[in-house]
């Protein structure tokens, strides 16, 4: 019967098309998960040298800071060895007097 046969060939049409419909939607949701993915890796790319850049130069600014630093312990190490250089007979004097050594 011919009916029959319509009735195979409307089924045969209906899942090509579904079959069509399923490879083109599957396609586009590759193409906009790729494209996504591309997004996001050039999204994590820009935060990742932004961090970068934010701690060399947060490196840098410490570097420089301990320099300051460091200058400036030699100055009061260098301040406070003259200080004690200028008053080290007063200290030994003072040593021997309160000690009763002095005869």
């Amino acid at each position: 019967m011919d009916i029959f046969k319509w009735i195979k060939d409307i089924e045969q049409v209906y899942d090509d098309l579904i079959n069509n419909a399923k490879d083109v939607n599957l396609n586009d949701i590759e193409q906009f998960r790729e494209e996504q993915r591309k997004e996001f890796e050039n999204f994590l790319t820009k935060k990742n040298e932004l961090v970068n850049n934010a701690l060399i130069k947060l490196s840098k600014d410490v570097d420089s800071e301990i320099k300051i630093f460091t200058n400036d312990m030699d100055k009061a190490i260098k301040k406070i060895e003259k200080g004690f250089q200028k008053n080290i007979q007063n200290l030994q004097k003072l040593i021997i007097t309160e000690a009763g050594l002095d005869f």
